[in-house]
């Protein structure tokens, strides 16, 4: 579990704090450097060795940014790979401690498909969702300070969209969720049922159930086709949605 790696936890967390930060306050120094080149503009000399200063500045300020993000997911999969790691052997474990008689109620396919597609999927949300949540909340709360200390009308205004994205995001995902859960529970069904055809095509030729089992591949099939159409496009959703919501929010900035 992840309470085996408080430190490495805690070191994910430190160095996706310094790139954030890093990366919020660059702006505000290259919009210091833009006040420079319009100022000189305007004076008609540019003072360019205050520009070059600021410049390299920001470079580097990216750059350890970057060091730091690369360390933090170089950081989170090695915990992520140890955890999944020790999730099979527990799941191999298990089942080899499990009664014969759990196995007569269950698909082979869907057992293969637990301990192969399910685990794949939490490595998956454990690499994107946990780095990307943990990002996303330091972003907002960091680029929510350099707005107000810049314009706070304006601050006001750009963050009218987070509300409206906030109930795109939990109308939709909840639909999704679910769409998402019928679509492993369907992709086990179908594993199962082409497990049992190929490990009994022996008795499905001598007793004629070819067509049988066509047909029922076929519909459960066609089930996961669906789950897997409707899924897919519901999450396909949230990413348009949130950039009309985005779009809106600067032609309020614009107009002001």
């Amino acid at each position: 579990t992840l309470s085996n790696h408080k430190v490495g936890i805690a070191m994910v967390f430190l160095f996706g704090a310094i790139s954030t930060v890093l990366s919020v306050w660059a702006p505000a120094v290259l919009g210091r450097a833009m006040d420079v080149i319009f100022d000189g503009w305007m004076d008609g000399s540019i003072d360019f060795v205050a520009l070059s200063e600021m410049l390299f500045f920001v470079l580097g300020m990216y750059l350890v940014a970057s060091v730091f993000d690369w360390l933090q997911g170089f950081v989170l999969n090695e915990i992520v790979m140890r955890v999944v790691y020790r999730l099979r052997q527990n799941i191999e474990a298990k089942v080899n401690r499990l009664p014969l008689s759990y196995f007569d109620t269950r698909q082979r396919g869907d057992l293969l498909s637990r301990t192969t597609n399910d685990v794949d999927n939490v490595q998956t949300a454990m690499q994107q969702a946990f780095a990307s949540l943990f990002y996303a909340v330091l972003t907002i709360v960091g680029i929510t300070i350099m707005m107000f200390a810049l314009s706070w009308q304006l601050a006001l205004i750009a963050l009218v969209a987070l509300p409206i994205a906030a109930l795109v995001v939990g109308f939709v995902g909840s639909k999704s969720q679910k769409l998402f859960a019928a679509q492993w529970k369907n992709t086990g069904r179908l594993n199962g049922h082409i497990e049992e055809s190929f490990t009994g095509h022996d008795l499905v030729t001598v007793f004629g159930r070819q067509e049988a089992m066509r047909g029922t591949f076929d519909e459960r099939n066609e089930d996961l086709y669906e789950a897997s159409f409707r899924a897919q496009f519901y999450s396909g959703m949230i990413m348009p949605i949130m950039q009309w919501v985005t779009y809106l929010g600067y032609v309020g900035i614009a107009l002001v």
